[in-house]
């Protein structure tokens, strides 16, 4: 498909969430990464970190409308504060998450 969404390997969260991707944004490969800081993902037209991966991801992977307008949604300059810091926390503290949710 040329557009790929990048997680991290080791996160339980991460990877149930990137499986629930999966359904949500058909046209999009999503594929594990050793990685630390950041999803990402890449298409040709270059690569989105974060907050702004995920929405991406949602806005081309040729899902539902409502995917795709939580997509753009995520992707609204005006909020990118709001998603960075809220994307930051998850990260920074994603094997407390993954404890939590119970997916380790």
């Amino acid at each position: 498909t040329g557009m790929t969404f990048y997680y991290d390997r080791d996160c339980g969260f991460c990877r149930a969430a990137a499986q629930r991707l999966v359904g949500l944004a058909p046209l999009v490969d999503v594929a594990p990464l050793p990685l630390r800081h950041h999803a990402v993902f890449r298409s040709a037209g270059g690569d989105e970190l974060g907050h702004r991966a995920i929405g991406s991801a949602l806005v081309a992977g040729g899902g539902a409308w409502w995917v795709r307008a939580a997509g753009r949604i995520l992707l609204l300059r005006g909020l990118d504060r709001l998603w960075s810091g809220s994307y930051r926390w998850v990260a920074a503290n994603r094997g407390l998450v993954s404890r939590l949710t119970g997916l380790r």
